[in-house]
């Protein structure tokens, strides 16, 4: 199989011909990415492949429901979403029953994940990060490349800064002008 095929070419063997090894190449394209995301909410190398696993899981089952855009950020937001779900759920754990350990010391990801609704992906949160998806591909080239960097890839502002040859606080300025600007492109997109 080439390698060169887009997401969509791959989405497309997974969904009519049944091919997994289709499906391995979009999980090798982007489970770096997927990873990283999940270990800057987790703070926990196992947990954050827990994570990446069950997204690529969800996302496999759920496949027949994307409707384009950037594949990789749609399993992250996956990813996310789980990895927030379980947390939350340790936390009421924790609560209920008065653990005063670190996150993760006292249960497993597989605790957490055993009680979990095999829900679909909400559709809501879809179309959601379709209009984002939409926004942010009509960012001007540097500005789409900070929100990859800092929000998909993970990199520090800092080094986001180092490798622009801006400071850091002119970084956050942008990145804080870009969110404004994408939201009132999501909601102008709304009202039409």
């Amino acid at each position: 199989m080439n390698g060169n095929l887009s997401d969509i070419e791959l989405i497309r063997q997974v969904l009519r011909e049944n091919n997994p090894r289709a499906f391995e190449m979009l999980m090798q394209r982007y489970s770096v990415q997927v990873y990283s995301a999940a270990l800057r909410l987790m703070h926990d190398e196992e947990d954050a492949a827990e994570v990446t696993q069950m997204a690529f899981i969800q996302a496999y089952k759920q496949l027949d429901s994307w409707q384009g855009g950037n594949f990789g950020a749609w399993v992250t937001v996956i990813a996310n979403h789980i990895g927030l779900r379980l947390l939350e759920k340790e936390k009421r754990r924790r609560f209920r029953t008065g653990a005063s350990q670190p996150y993760g010391t006292e249960i497993s990801i597989e605790d957490l994940s055993e009680d979990l609704p095999d829900e679909g992906y909400n559709e809501q949160k879809e179309e959601q990060l379709q209009a984002l998806e939409q926004a942010v591909a009509q960012l001007p080239e540097q500005e789409q490349q900070i929100i990859r960097w800092h929000y998909y890839e993970g990199v520090p502002l800092q080094k986001i800064a180092d490798r622009l040859g801006q400071t850091e606080n002119n970084i956050k300025v942008r990145l804080f002008r870009i969110r404004e600007r994408l939201k009132k492109k999501i909601e102008h997109g709304k009202d039409n």
